[in-house]
């Protein structure tokens, strides 16, 4: 089957006492040092990925979250347990392995455009920011868990989205709070992600709307079916936002209209948990809860299945297109090449 790929958008939640992270990290997320003072342990897994025909297994029990990084280097996985792994895509080896302090299971993670930083969403409703193997953190003065965490193209800002329903703001060069907004609904933000262009804010939420926020203002798109959103993401070209639902949808609207332009259906309608777009907004992959990849070309061309028959939670595209990465509730990352 044919796939091309892109990255995904990534999840958070509200935070407001932030502590700021001691000077500017510019190192790698993964490699050298930072002056930073460590507030989480890191430690190096010996993990060994497998190989079956083309598709690469990474284990890492009860993965909820994936994410490439910018420049394809790195490929990070958050789990249950509150462990997050870095793979080096050269050779599928841990080049690193941190550890969030609450073990409460992570439910986000995302890195800079500028690959320095590496931010971890929790369920007690904390961020921990990394620079190397260490780490800030910022906490959800509510306690509401993070669900989605998402930086901003041009890496200024991060963007959070709690259980409680309030995304918050912050630049990342002082960490400073500069916007908070609500969703009206109260029933909890999924999903946030800027649009290439930074001049949006997109949060889904539970109640089955998206709200798209520039300058403090809100559209509200509307799922059609009511089902609660799981995850959006913006097309490369800043045309339309995809979402997908618990109902086992998949919509995309158009931006500055509002129109759905398309539906799309899981065939096993099991609840649709993480959507993707490849970087030439070509093709849409679907994550669901029976452990398939949906691959559509505004129509299907090709069903990924679990090899363990796990949840496919989360999905995420390589910068080039060339490798899809797939996170299971059976605790692996199957990662498989687009041009099979």
């Amino acid at each position: 089957m044919a796939i091309i790929c892109a990255a995904i958008g990534a999840c958070g939640a509200i935070i407001a006492a932030v502590i700021v992270l001691q000077g500017t990290p510019t190192i790698n997320v993964f490699t050298g040092s930072s002056s930073a003072t460590a507030s989480a342990s890191a430690s190096v897994s010996s993990s060994s990925p497998t190989v079956t025909g083309n598709v690469v297994t990474l284990p890492s029990q009860g993965v909820d979250a994936v994410a490439y990084s910018f420049d394809g280097n790195y490929l990070a996985a958050g789990n249950a347990n509150g462990i997050i792994r870095v793979w080096r895509t050269s050779t599928w080896q841990v080049a690193n392995t941190m550890t969030d302090p609450d073990s409460r299971g992570v439910t986000s993670v995302a890195f800079n455009p500028v690959n320095s930083l590496l931010a971890a969403g929790d369920a007690n409703g904390h961020v921990y920011v990394w620079a190397s193997r260490h780490a800030k953190v910022l906490t959800d003065p509510s306690g509401a868990a993070i669900r989605s965490v998402a930086f901003s193209r041009d890496h200024h800002f991060l963007a959070a989205g709690d259980a409680g329903g309030m995304v918050n703001v912050w630049r990342t060069d002082t960490w400073q709070l500069v916007s908070s907004m609500t969703d009206p609904n109260g029933a909890g933000v999924n999903s946030v992600a800027f649009n290439p262009g930074n001049s949006l804010l997109a949060a889904g939420d539970a109640n089955g709307r998206i709200y798209l926020w520039a300058s403090g203002h809100a559209e509200v798109l509307a799922d059609p079916s009511g089902a609660a959103i799981r995850s959006v993401v913006f097309t490369t070209d800043n045309a339309a936002i995809v979402g997908c639902d618990s109902g086992g949808h998949v919509y995309v609207w158009q931006v500055g209209t509002g129109q759905v332009t398309e539906s799309l259906t899981d065939p096993d309608s099991s609840g649709v948990a993480s959507v993707a777009f490849n970087s030439r907004t070509t093709t849409i992959a679907a994550a669901d809860g029976n452990g398939n990849v949906y691959l559509w070309l505004y129509k299907l061309v090709g069903t990924l299945h679990d090899p363990a028959s796990g949840a496919a939670l989360s999905v995420a595209y390589s910068p080039d297109d060339s490798h899809l990465a797939v996170a299971s509730a059976n605790g692996n990352v199957y990662v498989n090449p687009t041009d099979s």
